[in-house]
Parts: structure tokens; C-alpha cells; sequence
């Protein structure tokens, strides 16, 4: 069975270390910032590559080598929603077949399950970039700076 795959050293020191292993003191540390979007990618891709970059960097996570893996996530929720809209354009999730004997069975649509398929893709993804609640509720940042915060002296 294959072991889990490596934390990355940040997003590690960001959980607290809670395994406390030695830390990677030589683990690459690519370039803050956002990736340019690809020019071939759909509209909604595009559209979702500008939301996702925004909340990336608002969250201080995004660097310019996670340019591909960036561009899978967004082509997969731009899939997803082609598959959903196709699925809703049928009506439905199964369609009737006709058997020789003439019984009539509904089948699933072939979407259906690529749709799964695509959006346990589109899950792993999320994770992957810290994009879902369980995944977020792992990661600590750093404490914000109270100086800039005018309610501070409040004790707010």
C-alpha cells in the first residue's frame, strides 16, 4: 500500500508541524504570485481561473509554479459545468432503452458518471490548494499585524 504523500514544508509549518518531523530546510520555495491565465482556456475556466487566483493570493498561497496545476483545477469546474448543463438539457439523469423483448429499463446517462468523476477530480484539487473548509480549518497563518488595526487598542 502506498504511503501518504508528502505535506509540503509550508503548508507542514503552517499546521503546527503536528507530526514534528525534521523539517525540509532545502524544499524549494517558488515565486510568490499569480500565474498568467493560458489563452486557450474556456470562458468559464477563465472566469474561474480570476476568481481563484484572487482568493489564492488574498489567502497567500499562490506561487507562479502552481500555474498548471491552476490550470487543471479551473478546465475541470469548466468540464463540470458542461456536464451539468448537458445532464439538465436531457432532462434528467437516465434516459428509457428498449430491450428486443420489448421491456423498457432506464439507463443511466454516460454524463452522470463523468460528472462524478470529474468532480471527485475537482474535490482533490480544492484540497490540494486549500480551498475547502476541512482543508482550511488545517491551516494556521500568520497573527495580522495589530498596528494596522485601528480596533486593536480596543482590545478588539
Amino acid at each position: 500500500m502506498a504511503s501518504p504523500k508528502p505535506t509540503p514544508t509550508a503548508l507542514r509549518l503552517i499546521k503546527g508541524n503536528p507530526g514534528k518531523r525534521k523539517i525540509n530546510k532545502q524544499e524549494p520555495k517558488p515565486k510568490q504570485g499569480v500565474p498568467k491565465c493560458p489563452a486557450h482556456l474556456d470562458p468559464k475556466a477563465k472566469t474561474a481561473w480570476k476568481k481563484l487566483c484572487a482568493h489564492l493570493e488574498q489567502m497567500g498561497v499562490l506561487t507562479l509554479a502552481d500555474a498548471l496545476a491552476l490550470e487543471t483545477l479551473v478546465s475541470v469546474y469548466a468540464r463540470i459545468r458542461d456536464l451539468q448543463k448537458s445532464i439538465k438539457e436531457h432532462g434528467g439523469t437516465t434516459y428509457e432503452s428498449v430491450r428486443e423483448d420489448g421491456a423498457v429499463f432506464h439507463k443511466a446517462l454516460p454524463q452522470v458518471a463523468q460528472l462524478e468523476k470529474a468532480e471527485s477530480t475537482f474535490r482533490s484539487y480544492l484540497t490540494e490548494f486549500g480551498l475547502t473548509p476541512s482543508a482550511r480549518a488545517k491551516l494556521k497563518t500568520e497573527e495580522p499585524d495589530d498596528k494596522d488595526d485601528p480596533l486593536s487598542k480596543y482590545g478588539v
